[in-house]
């Protein structure tokens, strides 16, 4: 058992509602643009959790590196300021996934490419397995250097979030 006090106790509650916070504002942010799919949303947030190292904050900068935010854009960063200068917004948890959803769903489609945006439409409306989104989310939308994508953890974390989100039956 840790040998640690009450204060340090109550710091590391702290920390972790804080952290459970930041994921469901997250988490409804997404049910808002997308509807309400328990694998699209496990999958999704599967990688967000390995993409800012489960803080779910949408400030967070990639160590060493030049991505930012949930999705830790980076050839998707200059995409992402000019669609906030044309619709007027204020980097947010809202914008990030905004800029996300009408990448797939909206009028961003090209920097994904139509064909490519397509896929992940047909595969959240169809598909039952979060770990399958998660793998075509990443592959598709985030493009992560194939030596550093962590799929493992992103499938680990989707799981996760999959049994919390999956009725007990």
């Amino acid at each position: 058992m840790d040998n640690i006090t009450t204060s340090q106790q109550a710091q590391r509650r702290a920390k972790q509602i804080e952290l459970d916070s930041r994921m469901r504002n997250v988490a409804a942010s997404i049910q808002k643009k997308f509807g309400y799919s328990a694998p699209m949303l496990s999958g999704i947030l599967g990688n967000i959790h390995v993409e800012t190292g489960n803080t779910f904050d949408y400030k967070q900068k990639q160590n060493k590196g030049p991505g930012e935010g949930l999705f830790q854009f980076d050839f998707h960063k200059p995409n992402y300021k000019k669609y906030l200068k044309r619709k007027k917004l204020k980097d947010s948890v809202d914008s990030q996934v905004g800029y996300v959803h009408d990448s797939i769903y909206g009028d961003e489609q090209e920097h994904l490419g139509y064909g490519n945006a397509e896929d992940l439409r047909e595969l959240f409306a169809k598909s039952n397995d979060p770990i399958e989104i998660s793998d075509a989310f990443e592959k598709i939308f985030l493009r992560p250097n194939e030596k550093k994508s962590h799929s493992d953890r992103r499938r680990e974390a989707s799981r996760m979030y999959s049994l919390a989100f999956t009725p007990a039956q």
